[in-house]
């Protein structure tokens, strides 16, 4: 027990192995990742603002979009119509599923174009008879 109490609580820099040091970004990296992360927050909040309805609260559809961007999905290119069909694979649950069809026509209505191509992006579920 006492031994415990003597162990110094920090190391200092100093006494650290060449090996363990790390380096901190430099401010204009992490003003960049600083940026990079509010952009993707934003984002996820809106679409969370889409999900968001009487069964389904702002954490809950957080949750649901963050299992989306985990979701195996199969990308279909489609030159003869230029689209590009991202078919992501079911949820486990049916009212998982019904509110990513809702996401996933509000994302449709906006005709998002892949970058670098005239494709436009088209999200369905792989079950969906949208496909």
């Amino acid at each position: 027990m006492r031994l415990i109490k003597k162990t110094p609580k920090h190391i200092t820099w100093e006494k650290l192995e060449e090996q363990d040091k790390f380096f901190h970004l430099l401010p204009g990296r992490k003003r960049l990742m600083d940026t990079i992360k509010m952009i993707a927050y934003r984002a996820e909040t809106s679409m969370s603002g889409i999900l968001k309805n009487s069964t389904l609260d702002m954490a809950a559809s957080r949750r649901l979009l963050q299992d989306l961007y985990v979701t195996e999905a199969d990308i279909l290119p489609d030159a003869k119509n230029n689209v590009l069909t991202v078919k992501v694979h079911n949820a486990s649950k049916p009212a998982a599923n019904e509110a990513l069809k809702r996401l996933f026509k509000e994302l449709n209505a906006s005709e998002i174009h892949y970058p670098g191509t005239e494709m436009r992006i088209k999200y369905v579920l792989a079950a969906s008879s949208d496909a």
